[in-house]
């Protein structure tokens, strides 16, 4: 025998003891039992563990997803009612932008009817005032004239009212065909 390896030299073929067997086996096992107690068992726990975290980050980032997508439709939402009321705040703008300019052009053509107003009776006091001061200078000048041609002194306030008279005659029918 060859140191126990269990070589035959005769037969030339090899030949299994059963120690050797019971031996493999046992070591087999203990080396099973090593291997799962202290390497697989961690090894699988990890695994487990593993796995877990996948799934858990698979579900938030799902959750994450839809989060996104109502947070997005919840944007889209708020930017339409956003546009919505700048719309609204535009076109109330423009109605009281143009109540107000309707209102000025209101109060500028009243302010403008009471300048004419005002200028139509400045005018016509003017008028009046010019027309009495031209009777007053007409009538004066009539008297010195008449005073003249008589060639003896006229009382002033009877040739006065005389001829103050017959301006207002004279004056009415000036008057009267307009």
């Amino acid at each position: 025998m060859l140191g126990g390896l269990g070589l035959a030299e005769e037969t030339g073929g090899l030949t299994v003891h059963p120690y050797w067997v019971v031996v493999s086996i046992i070591q087999f096992l203990l080396l099973f039992y090593l291997l799962r107690r202290f390497l697989w068992g961690p090894i699988l726990r990890t695994l487990q563990d593993r796995a877990t975290r996948i799934r858990e980050g698979l579900a938030a980032a799902e959750a994450a997803r839809a989060e996104r997508e109502r947070m997005t439709e919840e944007v889209e939402r708020l930017l339409a009612q956003a546009r919505q009321q700048a719309g609204e705040i535009a076109d109330r703008t423009t109605k009281a932008a143009e109540a107000a300019a309707a209102e000025i052009r209101t109060q500028a053509k009243s302010e403008a009817d009471r300048t004419r107003q005002r200028a139509q009776v400045d005018a016509k006091q003017l008028h009046d005032q010019a027309l009495a001061q031209l009777r007053s200078e007409v009538a004066g000048m009539v008297v010195l004239a008449a005073g003249r041609v008589l060639g003896r002194e006229v009382s002033l306030d009877q040739h006065r009212a005389l001829i103050e008279e017959s301006l207002d005659e004279a004056g009415a029918s000036l008057d009267g065909p307009r």
